[in-house]
């Protein structure tokens, strides 16, 4: 491929799984030295999709809002307090102190620190807070 060149490829595929056979066919996107402005770099883009039409010149940025919104999923599980309790107000309260945490995070230091290292953070500061008691 040339550079800036943009093309699709369709894939078909048979996965034999005991004595399942599944077929299938899947939309390979593939771009080659397309510039990205944000880090003024040249770059390989390769994508899989089940969509047959592709709008190539706007994939990167559709996926690029894809993959915020999974990260979005990604954040929202670790901030999951585990809870064996089958009290529905326990698993609620819970729930609710999650997404108070979340949204702390986005608010305040999404630009600043990652989730983990944010609840990393907070749990340092309740044991400092703690000891001083």
């Amino acid at each position: 491929m040339e550079k800036n060149e943009k093309k699709t490829v369709q894939h078909k595929f048979k996965l034999d799984i005991d004595k399942t056979v599944l077929r299938g066919e899947t939309t390979l996107a593939l771009l080659k030295q397309i510039f990205d402005k944000r880090s003024d770099k040249l770059y390989d883009w390769a994508f899989a999709t089940n969509q047959s039409s592709i709008n190539l010149d706007h994939i990167i940025a559709s996926y690029k809002r894809r993959w915020r919104i999974e990260t979005g999923f990604r954040v929202q599980d670790e901030a999951c307090i585990m809870s064996k309790s089958k009290d529905v107000s326990i698993r609620f309260f819970y729930f609710a102190y999650e997404q108070v945490l979340q949204l702390l995070w986005v608010v305040l230091y999404k630009d600043e620190v990652s989730f983990k290292v944010f609840m990393l953070d907070m749990y340092e500061e309740c044991v400092t807070r703690y000891k001083n008691i």
